[in-house]
C-alpha cells in the first residue's frame, strides 16, 4: 500500500448522496483538530466500486472513508472477496453486522468497521431517552442499516434462566430478497435459537401490536412526498418511534406525535456514529472503535451542532 500525504483526504462514498451532511461535520471536527485534511463526498456508479479502491484507497491517496447506501452490505462483500489481495482486517462488528460502514486507511493494511450499531444506541439513550432492554422491537427495513441494528438489538444483554432470549426482533421489508437473507444471517449465527420474525408486509398490522419500539431504517421520509413505511393506525399508545432519517422531520415521526407518542429522527445516530469513525481515524485507540472520551464528546459536539446549522440553512 502507498505511502499517505501528510494532507489526508476523507469521504463518504455512496450514491446519489449529495444531500448528506457528512461533509459539513466532518469537515468542522477537522478545522479544529487536523485543518490540513479535508473530507469529500465519492458518489460512485456500483461498476466503479473495485478500481475507486484499487486507483484511490490502496494507493493511500484517500485514509479513511464512510460508506452508505447503497454500499454498505455491497463493499463489505468486496472487502472480504480481496481480504488477502488487499491488505483488509474486518473487525468483530462488521462480521455481526454484516454491514460496513466505516474503514480506515493505515501504511500496510485497510480497517473495515461499522459504528452504526453502537452511533444507534447513543442516540436512542441520549435522544429518546430509551434503552430497548426487553422491549419489543419491530424495524422497517432489512438493508445495512437496518440489518446491523437488528442484529445488535437482538443479542443486546443475557439470556433467560431457560436459555432463550428475552426478546424477538421483529423486521420488514417490501424487498423479500433482502428480508430472507437477514433471516438466514440470524439462523446462520444462532442456529435453532428464535431470535428473529420476518413480517411480510401484509401481516404488519398485526405483527407489531406488541412491539415498544419502532424503528424506520428504510429512506422513506427523506423527501417531501414519500409515502409512509408503515401506516399511523399501526402506532398505539406506549410505543417508542425512532426514524432513521434525519434530514427532515417525517410524516412517520409526526403521525407519532400526534398520538402522543415519543419519536425521533435518526440526527442523533448520524452524529454519533459520524464522531466514532472520525476518533478512529484521529486517534491511536489500539484499534478501539467505539471510544467513551472526552476527544469523542468534543467531536460529537461540534458536529451536532454543525448538522443542524446545515439543516436550518436548508429549511430558510
Amino acid at each position: 500500500m502507498t505511502e499517505q500525504n501528510s494532507k489526508k483526504i476523507y469521504g463518504l462514498l455512496g450514491r446519489n448522496i449529495s444531500y448528506s451532511l457528512s461533509p459539513a461535520m466532518h469537515n468542522a471536527a477537522f478545522e479544529k483538530f487536523d485543518p490540513s485534511s479535508k473530507y469529500k463526498i465519492f458518489d460512485k456508479k456500483p461498476e466503479e466500486l473495485k478500481s475507486f479502491f484499487e486507483n484511490e484507497v490502496l494507493t493511500g491517496k484517500i485514509s479513511g472513508l464512510n460508506v452508505t447506501v447503497p454500499y454498505k452490505i455491497k463493499v463489505k462483500e468486496m472487502l472480504e472477496e480481496n481480504a488477502e489481495k488487499w491488505s483488509v482486517f474486518i473487525d468483530e462488528y462488521v462480521k455481526f453486522a454484516q454491514a460496513v460502514n466505516t474503514i480506515k486507511v493505515e501504511k500496510d493494511r485497510i480497517i473495515a468497521s461499522n459504528t452504526d450499531m453502537e452511533g444507534f444506541k447513543d442516540s436512542l439513550n441520549e435522544d429518546a431517552h430509551v434503552s430497548w432492554g426487553d422491549k419489543k422491537v419491530f424495524i422497517v427495513g432489512a438493508g445495512g442499516a437496518g440489518r446491523a441494528i437488528s442484529l445488535f438489538i437482538s443479542t443486546s444483554g443475557d439470556k433467560k434462566e431457560d436459555g432463550t432470549w428475552p426478546k424477538l426482533t421483529k423486521v420488514t421489508d417490501v424487498d423479500l430478497d433482502k428480508l430472507m437473507d437477514l433471516e438466514v444471517l440470524f439462523s446462520r449465527f444462532w442456529h435453532d435459537e428464535k431470535m428473529f420474525v420476518p413480517v411480510k408486509t401484509e401481516d404488519i398490522s398485526k405483527e407489531i401490536q406488541d412491539c415498544d419500539l419502532v424503528i424506520n431504517a428504510t429512506p422513506l421520509g427523506s423527501k417531501e412526498g414519500d409515502p409512509m413505511p408503515i401506516s399511523p393506525d399501526c402506532l398505539k399508545k406506549g410505543m417508542t418511534v425512532y426514524d432513521l432519517v434525519y434530514a427532515r422531520e417525517t410524516e412517520l415521526v409526526k403521525a407519532a406525535k400526534e398520538k402522543g407518542l415519543t419519536a425521533v429522527g435518526g440526527l442523533g445516530m448520524l452524529v454519533s456514529q459520524g464522531a466514532r469513525s472520525f476518533c478512529s481515524w484521529t486517534k491511536d485507540n489500539n484499534n478501539e472503535w467505539y471510544p467513551v472520551s472526552d476527544y469523542f464528546n468534543e467531536v460529537k459536539n461540534i458536529m451536532r451542532k454543525k448538522a443542524l446549522e446545515e439543516l436550518r440553512k436548508r429549511k430558510a
